[in-house]
Order: C-alpha cells, then structure tokens, then sequence
C-alpha cells in the first residue's frame, strides 16, 4: 500500500514539475504522508482492511472452502440437455 501510494504520489510531482510547478522537500514530504493517509482512507471506506506488510491476516472464507473440500460432490448434468455420458473404460 505505501509503494502504491508513493508511486501514485511521484506521478503527481512528475506531472506538476511538467508544468512548471516547484515544491520544497518539506512540502514534498509532508505531502507524501497526506496522500498516503488519503489513499488509505479511501480503501478503507470502499471495504478494504489496511494491514502491515509482514502481517499474516486470517481469511475465513479460505478455512471454510477447506472444511467443505471433503463433502463437495460433481454437479448433477444428467437433466443438463448437453449432458453426454461418459464412455466406459474398457
């Protein structure tokens, strides 16, 4: 999020230098910290969960497709109209 977030932010600088525009580093760096702390607020509010780059984050959705791996069974196409049964090994 925060390589994101400075690339993003070095594009802005790189289009404001084409037009002429001059910042002082203090301003780029303060700058730097506003559009991160912005483009994290925005992810957050649009659902996403923000989470440190060694975190191991916990999905209960993956556990719970694990825990069904064992019951899931073929889909039932035999009333399928392209349905073709499978030839026997012989």
């Amino acid at each position: 999020m925060k390589i994101a977030s400075m690339h993003a932010y070095a594009s802005i600088l790189a289009n404001a230098a084409r037009n002429g525009w001059n910042y002082t580093p203090e301003s780029i760096v303060s700058g730097s910290k506003r559009h991160f702390e912005e483009m994290s607020l925005q992810l957050i509010a649009a659902g996403y969960e923000i989470v440190p780059a060694d975190a191991h984050p916990h999905c209960a959705n993956l556990n719970r497709a694990e825990d069904n791996k064992s019951t899931m069974t073929e889909p039932n196409t035999e009333g399928s109209p392209n349905h073709r049964p499978r030839p026997n090994p012989s």
